[in-house]
Order: structure tokens, then sequence, then C-alpha cells
């Protein structure tokens, strides 16, 4: 049986009676037959409505500076770890080995087998995205167990992809290896042909990208959210918590957008792509341009208040204002929502997530920080420990949807 007819599997019965609860009664069970359909192509670097611009020079020291993770660390990390030099899984001999995360439920010899030998020894199930950069496929890898580990392989040949830039991002992955906010790496390596591999955390449901846009043909142009608010709450919560561990550290993602967040199979938002993450100090513009901080295109970039998490942060604002009500392409009517972030501000969105909006698109020197962005009060209520579990995971239970400053409940 095909369409809306079919019947349906345990996992997609779950995300079906979870999409109910959270108000998508509309079209709920198409959504939930289609949800593991969708094609993850985020994990191309160049997969996005514009294209990467870095203008970092590699030749400067912009590499990810020594990093204490201690109160974070647990066996995944040696203590003889130097996060000065370049970690690699495998395949290069001039490269020291690192320890990567673990997947949740692989013996410690297993996972040994995939860091050793699963990118070389993975078999390719189908193609999830290309672009002028390289590709993303689904791989299945047979453990010595006789578990098949399914997992995402990104290879990379455009040499405009260099040396510096795989390590940077290979950097970034470890760095967030304990974060549940972030994809996961289980390994790397440089080919003899010179491509770049990674052996990444699968993410069934797609991007971020992906799901706006479906959730904006299903609107049909209607004025009103593009989802409920407390699906808007959860999904900012817990792109904001990534960002919270990457900003603690010292660094920042430097791309944030719809299509740089991977939607997990509990349906946990998780940033990708961190071959653009620095220093917070760095002053030099990254990322895709319809995101890019207004600070990022002065004449000179040492303007009062500018920081590489304050161009986060921004970026973050853009990304939830695309999913509040405008996702990419949307007539022009971001923009001027960028322009003037309260007097654009639809009259349907609620006042305080209105003010959260204003707070991370202002002005650099006024801009929220993510600290004061996770205290604000559109979260209110929020339980912070439990978004790991994505909500699938636990009882959801946020507050009811405000009041919007035209006086009616969305």
């Amino acid at each position: 049986m095909t369409g809306t007819n079919r019947r349906l599997d345990g996992r997609q019965e779950a995300v079906l009676k979870q999409m109910k609860g959270l108000g998508l009664r509309r079209q709920s069970r198409s959504y939930a037959t289609n949800l593991y359909d969708i094609d993850s192509t985020s994990q191309l670097t160049c997969a996005s409505d514009a294209p990467f611009e870095d203008t970092t020079e590699f030749g400067e020291s912009t590499a990810l500076p020594s990093v204490d993770v201690g109160e974070y660390s647990d066996a995944s990390y040696s203590e003889q770890s130097d996060f000065s030099e370049y970690p690699s899984s495998s395949s290069s001999p001039e490269s020291p080995r690192c320890a990567f995360q673990s997947p949740k439920g692989l013996s410690p010899e297993d996972f040994e087998f995939l860091q050793a030998h699963g990118l070389e020894r993975c078999t390719s199930l189908k193609e999830l995205g290309q672009g002028g950069y390289g590709t993303v496929d689904l791989v299945q890898v047979a453990l010595p167990s006789g578990r098949n580990f399914v997992a995402a392989r990104k290879v990379i040949h455009s040499p405009l992809y260099a040396q510096p830039r795989y390590e940077r991002e290979l950097r970034g992955l470890m760095l967030c290896a304990e974060c549940p906010f972030v994809v996961d790496v289980y390994a790397s390596r440089v080919t003899e042909e010179g491509q770049f591999e990674f052996l990444l955390e699968y993410a069934p449901n797609g991007t971020m990208h992906d799901m706006l846009k479906a959730m904006e043909q299903r609107r049909r142009g209607k004025e009103k959210l593009l989802m409920p608010v407390n699906r808007i709450q959860y999904y900012a919560a817990c792109i904001l918590q990534g960002l919270h561990f990457i900003h603690q550290r010292g660094q920042a993602h430097r791309d944030v957008k719809p299509g740089n967040v991977l939607m997990a199979a509990n349906g946990r938002p998780m940033l990708a792509d961190t071959d653009s993450m620095d220093s917070v100090k760095i002053t030099k513009r990254a990322g895709t341009t319809s995101y890019q901080a207004p600070e990022l295109w002065r004449a000179t970039l040492q303007g009062p208040g500018y920081t590489a998490d304050k161009a986060d942060m921004y970026a973050m604002g853009i990304t939830l204002a695309e999913m509040v009500a405008y996702p990419a392409g949307s007539n022009g009517k971001l923009q001027q929502l960028k322009d003037d972030p309260a007097g654009c501000m639809p009259a349907y969105v609620p006042a305080d997530l209105k003010d959260l909006l204003c707070g991370l698109l202002a002005p650099a020197a006024k801009r929220l920080t993510v600290e004061q962005a996770m205290g604000h009060k559109f979260f209110d209520g929020l339980d912070w420990p439990a978004l790991s579990s994505g909500p699938l995971g636990f009882n959801v239970q946020l507050r009811q949807a405000p009041l919007s400053e035209a006086g009616r409940a969305e």
C-alpha cells in the first residue's frame, strides 16, 4: 500500500503520536510516513542557498587553540591528547590516532574496528546528497560482533577544501564529541587520492531546511506560525544548547543555518559542518551570505562589540525567524525582517518570541549572548536537562502558546 493508507511501522507510529501531541494535526500521518524518506543533504558543506565563503588565510594562525575539556572528558579523550596537533583516525601515518566518541551500544572491540576500518570496509547503501565539494552516502559497516552499523560517509574531493579546512572540521567535531546537539564523528581519513572522508552519525530525518520547506508547503501561504510554539521552543533550545557548548570553549560555529542542522532519529536537532569553526576572537568573514551578521560587511571588522560568537547569535536569529514564519526564499519578507525586526514582525508572532528575535537580530553591541538567549522568558518552564532525549524520549511538558500581540492564542 502507498500514500497515507499504508501501515506505519513502530517508529513511524511513535512519530505520528508525538507530532499530534505537538499540534501537527493536519497531514500528521503523511508527515510520519514520509519522515524517514527525507534525504540528508546538509552534511555537504556546499548544500546551501549560497556558497560557503571564508576569507581566512590558512597561512595565518587560525587553527583551533588548545582547549581544556577536562570537566567534560571521559574515556573517549586521552589525558595525553593535544589539540595543538591535528587528529586523524586512520590511513595517515604522519597524523596521530585520536579517540573518537563511541556510539551507544557498541562494544570496545566493535568501536576499535569502526575507527580503524570503518571507512575502508563500508558498503554504500544509497546516496544522500551531492554537490560541488563531494558526496554524502548512507553506508553499512559489518562489525566483528556480526552487527551491521549504519552511518553517513562524507567524501570531499574539491580542491577548494584543503588540508587545513579538513583539520579544522575534524577538530571541531572532536571538540563537540560529548555534546548531543552536535553531530558525532566516528572516523576520518585522507585517502591516497587526496580525498577527505568522514564517518558521521546518520540523521535519517534530513535537515531542518528540508523540514521547513515541507511545513511551508503545508501552510499554503496562510498568515500563521510555521509550527506550534512549543516545537519552536524545543528546536531553538536544542540549537542554543549546541552553541552554548561551543562558545563555552572559546569557539564559534560561524555557519549556523537550517541547512547545517541535522534532525536525529528521535527528532533532536544537531549542528553539523564545523569546517568553519574558529576562535570567537576571529574577525574574518565566514559562513553563508544570507545568514551573516551586518558587522561582517563593514570595511573594518573591528567594530565595537564584534566577536564571532555574536555573529553566531545573529545567524541563530535568522534561523529562528525561518522556523517561525519565513523559510528561505519567502519573497523578500525575511530581508525586511532583518532590516527592521521590531517593525516587520508579523502580528501573529507571540510577544515573548518577538522579543527574543529582536534581541538576536539587534546590533552586535546589544545582541543577546547564548546565555542571555537561553535565559529569555520565551523558554520559561522548559526542562533543559531533558532536551538531549529528544521529543520521542520524554513527555513534552511545555507551556501553552502565549497570547500574541494581536490578543489571540496561537
